[in-house]
């Protein structure tokens, strides 16, 4: 009777971690859309509402909001690539061909056809901006796919 007990209890765990090693990303979207006016503050206020940028918000008080698209090649529930869009590249083609002037130091990565696709909300905090927080939402279910925080980037990047 106890081996059997000890038996099942070993299998529950066992299950239970495979279930939380196996968990997916949030699940994108297949294409871009234009958003409704309620979307875009909804997937604004979804992001508003994540632990980095409470903290933001609470620190530098006043904030800009921006919205864009982040396309991401997922690999299980972490990312392998990612490309940011301009939000009004909906009705453009996703897959340009890298620009003839493009410097040969650059390297130009097609977004692959198996890419998720999420509205990406920029939060600028300060005045001027200080902290930047990126969110990416599916506004078809409201799921928080990523959320990168750093400085806010006023200009270029000085050289080391």
């Amino acid at each position: 009777m106890k081996k059997s007990l000890w038996l099942v209890l070993i299998l529950l765990v066992v299950v239970t971690l495979l279930a939380v090693g196996c968990s997916r990303h949030p699940e994108g979207m297949k294409s871009l859309r234009w958003l409704t006016d309620a979307e875009k503050d909804e997937v604004i206020e979804i992001a508003l509402n994540t632990r980095e940028a409470k903290k933001a918000k609470q620190e530098y008080g006043v904030y800009q909001a921006s919205l864009s698209w982040l396309a991401v090649r997922w690999g299980g529930s972490d990312y392998e690539g990612y490309w940011g869009l301009d939000y009004e590249w909906v009705d453009e083609e996703i897959l340009p061909p890298p620009p003839d002037d493009m410097p040969p130091d650059i390297v130009f990565t097609p977004i692959p056809e198996s890419a998720e696709f999420y509205s990406r909300v920029i939060l600028r905090f300060g005045e001027p901006p200080q902290w930047q927080v990126s969110v990416a939402v599916n506004p078809d279910t409201g799921k928080v796919a990523l959320v990168e925080e750093n400085p806010s980037r006023t200009g270029p990047t000085p050289p080391e």
